[in-house]
């Protein structure tokens, strides 16, 4: 389960295949095409800079720079767009598999083995993941060892090596945790809401896949799947570190530039649509019951998204008082925002032996912030805790990188990232109770455990 427990509120941080097309009757060629003359594209803007980054484009790539003087480590993220567009529910998990196995079997030139080694001299680090909107590969390095370790960067997407033993290593990690979600109830948990939240919709094909897909997917699949992300329209490049904003882009250039442009565009998913409070229930033996209830929440370029953010971590620091401290309730209950969807959501969630006792008093608290006032000495300390962790976390350069790609991809404009804490600080007890009443409603409930021991209406009233 994804709800957080600790007495500090937390910050929610937890590939399109194609079918082999017929082949075409034969025919006699056609004639020679009149050639048509074609506009070069447009030479890149000059970069532009605001405060301490430096906006760039080069051949269709976003590059931002974040200059942050004095920091002796240096971070740099290659994004790669789509996420659910570009893989179906045959061959979701595709684009998780290759790029974590592009970022660990090593490239053309250097072999696993040589790669680890030699990123290991350099005290660097490169990762990559898939996720629902984008796909990522991520290098940490000491600022002195950022040239030696960017062209490691860039080999590992346009040149990975793709060994088949670690692509069978990769697959099997990937495989035993969707079967260790099957076994455990708050794996259970999650896939049975995210199946109501999302039948129908493109987020239903997760970027790990499912058993059937991940174990269809061949080794020959992955380079002509990868060949295919290739193209600059899809990139986003961010650096953060002390910098030189230049020559971080001539790098971009030079190893990214000549790609094709291609024809991605970056359409909007459908909604995640939150219709009539629903509760879907999944029978299982066990003590506990397991309960986890989504509620709609603001897209990043809303303005009460981060009015969310405290909101919602406040109600989980309500929670852990009223259910588990002063009720004993429960061991584990608390709220949090999913912040990783272009479309978020939040999520509250119990275990408990008596589910309806422990619902009955977190929706009671909902309600509560729905009609009270938040009192100013309640609501500043929920802001100044919600400020000294996001703060801290930001100190980091790949943290900082990774704030501003969020903010970019996500809300489609890296200044939201930027403007967050003062948007913090803004915050009234209006502002927290008008999005109360906004959005904690139509409940979207899943519980594993004895369905007998459920008030279905108790779930769905809110």
């Amino acid at each position: 389960m994804k709800a957080r427990f600790a007495m500090l509120v937390a910050l929610a941080v937890a590939a399109c295949g194609e079918t082999t097309p017929q082949r075409p009757p034969l025919m006699p060629p056609p004639p020679p095409a009149t050639p048509v003359a074609t506009s070069a594209p447009a030479p890149d803007p000059a970069p532009v800079v605001d405060g301490d980054v430096t906006i760039a484009w080069v051949n269709g790539i976003q590059v931002l720079v974040q200059r942050m003087p004095g920091a002796a480590f240096a971070a740099g993220q290659l994004y790669v767009r789509g996420g659910t567009r570009n893989w179906n529910e045959s061959n979701a998990g595709i684009e998780q598999l290759a790029f974590r196995v592009a970022a660990t079997g090593g490239t053309q030139t250097l072999d696993k083995t040589a790669f680890s080694r030699r990123l290991a001299a350099l005290g660097a680090s490169i990762g990559g993941d898939a996720r629902n909107d984008f796909s990522a590969l991520s290098l940490k390095v000491p600022l002195v060892a950022w040239d030696d370790a960017f062209p490691l960067l860039a080999d590992v997407f346009l040149r990975p090596a793709l060994p088949a033993g670690e692509i069978e290593l990769a697959r099997t990690q990937e495989l035993a945790q969707l079967h260790h979600e099957q076994e455990d109830p708050e794996g259970q948990l999650w896939t049975l809401e995210r199946k109501q939240l999302f039948t129908g919709h493109p987020y239903a094909n997760r970027p790990i896949g499912t058993i059937e897909s991940m174990t269809a997917i061949a080794a020959k699949d992955l380079a002509p799947y990868l060949d295919k992300l290739r193209e600059t329209s899809r990139l986003v490049f961010v650096a953060a570190g002390d910098l030189d904003a230049a020559h971080v882009v001539d790098q971009v250039r030079k190893a990214f530039g000549p790609l094709p442009r291609g024809t991605y565009v970056d359409t909007p998913l459908p909604p995640v649509i939150f219709g009539a409070p629903h509760l879907v229930t999944q029978e299982r033996k066990l003590p506990t019951n397991y309960c986890q209830t989504a509620f709609p929440a603001p897209r990043w370029s809303d303005p009460d998204f981060v009015t969310g953010m405290v909101t919602v971590s406040g109600y989980s620091w309500r929670l852990w008082q009223e259910v588990r401290t002063k009720r004993n309730l429960t061991y584990a209950v608390g709220a949090y925002l999913n912040e990783g969807f272009s479309y978020p959501f939040g999520i509250m969630s119990v275990s408990a032996v008596d589910p309806n006792a422990a619902m009955r008093v977190m929706l009671d608290e909902a309600r509560r912030l729905q009609s009270e006032a938040m009192p100013d000495q309640e609501l500043a300390g929920f802001k100044a805790v919600f400020l000294t962790g996001y703060l801290q976390r930001h100190e980091s350069p790949d943290w900082q990188a990774a704030s501003l790609a969020d903010a970019q991809l996500y809300g489609g404009d890296w200044h939201l990232a930027r403007t967050l804490p003062d948007r913090v600080r803004a915050i009234t007890a209006a502002d927290v109770q008008a999005y109360a009443r906004r959005y904690f409603g139509h409940l979207q409930a899943a519980v594993v455990g004895d369905p007998s021991k459920i008030d279905r209406a108790l779930f769905t009233t809110l």
